[in-house]
């Protein structure tokens, strides 16, 4: 993988991905064939990152491979060096060590007394510099101004050594090709003093330029210094242009479809198409010469393994394209989490107005592409409703659901969801119920912020996941599940306001998932059956009260065999269970301080169907003892929250408020309530009992008399 991880230019055919070496080697053959060139300059032009350096080191693997003794090819790397000063000596060095290894003695002197002459006729260079000759090109700092004159000291007239040069080139057998690459990173003053240079040193024998760079670039660089020369300042320079072939669109799309699978791995085969349409829409428009297709690899090779799995490898692709070349839409996108993560366009207008937090600095041009790749990543988008998705688009983790949202923008887990890993590790095990028990107890304990444990999350994941449970594993893992429920079910994991739902509801879903569709009702039946033996009072209880009430609906319904969790000869056996398990939470004491105390006394006298004999006699032994008043009022103490018109005019409260509820009616026959009311009255008066205790006795009576007034 680390491979990609560089903007490298490739460095032989076989790396070639765009097509470059057809290209190159017609180049290459045009400077094999230039017999007597005179200072031929030939430029390669090609836009920002098309792959013009590729395209060089093809041409020179393409003169290797010719064996042709007599080209001699020299690079001057000019991005090396800052400044028109640096640049200028730089050059005049390279080309100086360069015809000196051929020519010897027979150049002696001449091109350092050709430079002096170009460089002090009209300023390349601003101030001198000074030039240390040892070892290969050498070092380029500022130096002394005398250093000029200490180089070039006084010497025939240009004519005379140029002709001396020239004719010492002429008369032998070598060419020498001086390739200048890279130009499109020097400064337009910079790239401006290679092209003076060059022109500068003029139609030399045998000595050919090949110029690497941007075009459109360089015009602009002239038509700012010399706006009278505008192109003809190239032209005067440049003998043949060679405009680098455009990459083909399958080719850029493979170069990155391969690079995705070696780093991501491929999409699973359900998911290839819609992934295949994110591509379409969403990235490849983006990619459009080879840097593009290496800038976009790098940053996967950072940013994927942080999520590796854990996100919708098509949404994943498209927001990191965002990012690197749509930014103001990614961070719009980023900003308007609760418009993208509804469930639907119904939640806002239908027309082209809920775009328009997205489309702010995007070109009239490039709105239209723009819409569809929201409408791609976020179903809320579209001008249509979506429903029955949902779990679907949680099983693939895509960003348009709220709880996976911000994976994709911190490069690591929400605290409202489960890693891939970690599930796929819960359906590994799901047949050990050693391993489902830990896990689960474990998520209990995992406290997130705003005092949820993890158990909402795992219940959810499981829930999504289901399907993947072997059939044969079902009943171990309901076994396990029944059995931890109560432990698992905690007060702040309940969910208020709309949809509002606690941890036995997620159970419920859960449950459901795992066995319907999958097995028959007959076989529901007995792995319900194998669960309960060794279920949690509190989850058995509710669980046996879903299933009776199956078979008992309410007046005006009729009994859905579809919808029914047992089969109706398993309602017989689980409800003795669940009788079996209350009267024994009520014999040992366990049952008065259960946090679900009513709801059990209510199952308790639904299940033992005598009328509630059995439980009001138990109530009143229980209490003829104080303390039972008082589990007794904090039992029927109920909270609800709602938003009032509160505040101050008409603006209203910005937060829920918490209200109390006594839930004694005319219909509550459990004891007779008038004697309770009195007790816990004459209780409060007396203050015999702590302190907290007497405030929830009031706080109940508070709500009591709130209602009958």
């Amino acid at each position: 993988m680390s491979k990609y991880f560089n903007d490298s230019p490739i460095e032989r055919p076989d790396d070639d991905q765009y097509g470059i070496s057809a290209f190159a080697r017609a180049v290459a053959t045009s400077l094999l064939n230039l017999a007597n060139p005179v200072g031929t300059t030939i430029a390669i032009n090609g836009p920002w990152g098309s792959g013009k350096s590729s395209a060089v080191n093809l041409i020179r693997n393409e003169l290797d491979a010719r064996k042709d003794e007599k080209l001699k090819v020299v690079d001057f790397r000019c991005w090396w060096y800052r400044g028109e000063e640096a640049i200028a000596l730089a050059f005049l060095q390279e080309l100086n060590g360069a015809l000196k290894k051929s020519l010897g003695d027979r150049i002696k002197g001449m091109v350092p007394e050709l430079g002096r002459h170009i460089l002090q006729a009209g300023p390349v260079i601003g101030s001198a510099v000074a030039l240390a000759t040892t070892g290969g090109i050498g070092a380029l700092v500022a130096g002394s101004a005398a250093f000029t004159k200490r180089f070039f000291p006084d010497k025939p007239p240009l004519e005379k050594t140029f002709a001396a040069l020239s004719e010492a080139l002429a008369n032998q057998s070598c060419r020498f090709l001086i390739i200048i690459d890279d130009i499109d990173r020097l400064s337009p003053d910079e790239a401006l003093a290679i092209f003076r240079l060059v022109k500068s040193v003029g139609r030399l024998p045998n000595v050919m330029y090949l110029l690497v760079f941007d075009r459109v670039l360089a015009d602009a660089a002239v038509q700012d210094r010399y706006p009278s020369e505008g192109p003809h300042f190239l032209e005067k320079i440049i003998q043949a242009s060679f405009e680098l072939p455009p990459p083909a669109r399958s080719d850029l799309n493979s170069a990155l479809l391969s690079a995705v699978e070696q780093i991501c791995g491929e999409p699973s085969e359900e998911h290839v198409v819609r992934f295949m349409n994110v591509f379409y829409d969403a990235v490849a428009p983006y990619l459009v010469t080879p840097r593009h297709v290496t800038r976009l690899i790098n940053a996967m090779t950072v940013t994927w393994p942080p999520v590796a799995n854990n996100v919708s490898l098509a949404d994943y692709l498209a927001l990191e394209t965002l990012r690197l070349y749509e930014s103001s839409l990614f961070n719009a996108i980023k900003h308007h989490r609760d418009v993208l993560t509804g469930a639907s366009a119904s939640q806002k207008s239908r027309d082209d107005d809920r775009f328009l937090p997205f489309l702010a600095g995007i070109p009239d041009a490039r709105q239209a592409a723009v819409k569809i790749i929201l409408q791609r990543l976020f179903p809320a988008m579209e001008s249509m409703t979506y429903s029955g998705f949902h779990e679907a688009w949680d099983a693939e983790r895509r960003v348009c659901l709220s709880k996976h949202f911000d994976t994709y923008f911190k490069l690591s887990l929400s605290d409202d969801t489960m890693s891939a890993a970690d599930i796929q590790e819960f359906i590994n095990n799901a047949g050990d119920q050693n391993f489902v028990r830990d896990r689960l107890r474990r998520a209990a304990r995992q406290i997130r912020k705003g005092k949820q444990s993890m158990v909402p999350v795992v219940l959810g994941e499981l829930t999504s996941h289901a399907g993947r449970i072997p059939r044969e594993q079902a009943k171990d893992f309901l076994c396990a599940v029944f059995e931890v429920a109560d432990d698992i079910t905690r007060t702040e994991d309940e969910e208020r306001g709309f949809g509002a739902t606690d941890t036995r509801m997620r159970l419920h879903w859960l449950i459901r998932r795992v066995a319907d569709e999958r097995f028959t009702l007959q076989e529901k039946s007995e792995l319900y059956l194998a669960a309960t033996e060794r279920a949690s009072l509190g989850w058995l209880t509710d669980f046996v009260s879903s299933a009776y009430t199956d078979y008992h609906p309410r007046e005006g319904r009729q009994v859905d065999l579809s919808t029914c969790l047992v089969a109706e000869n398993a309602i017989a056996p689980l409800t003795q269970r669940a009788l079996d398990g209350l009267r024994r939470a009520a014999t040992n004491g366990e049952l008065l301080v259960r946090g679900d105390l009513m709801f059990s006394l209510y199952r308790w006298r639904e299940f033992a169907e005598d009328d509630g004999a059995e439980v009001k006699a138990w109530l009143s032994e229980q209490m003829k003892r104080e303390e039972t008043l008082i589990l007794l009022a904090k039992a029927l103490t109920g909270e609800s929250w709602s938003a009032g018109m509160g505040g101050f005019g008409s603006l209203g409260d910005r937060v829920s408020r918490r209200q109390y509820r006594a839930q004694v009616d005319s219909n509550f026959d459990l004891f007779d309530t008038s004697w309770f009311r009195a007790e816990l009255e004459r209780m409060v008066k007396e203050k015999k009992h702590d302190a907290d205790d007497l405030a929830a006795v009031q706080v109940f009576l508070d709500a009591w008399n709130n209602r009958r007034a």
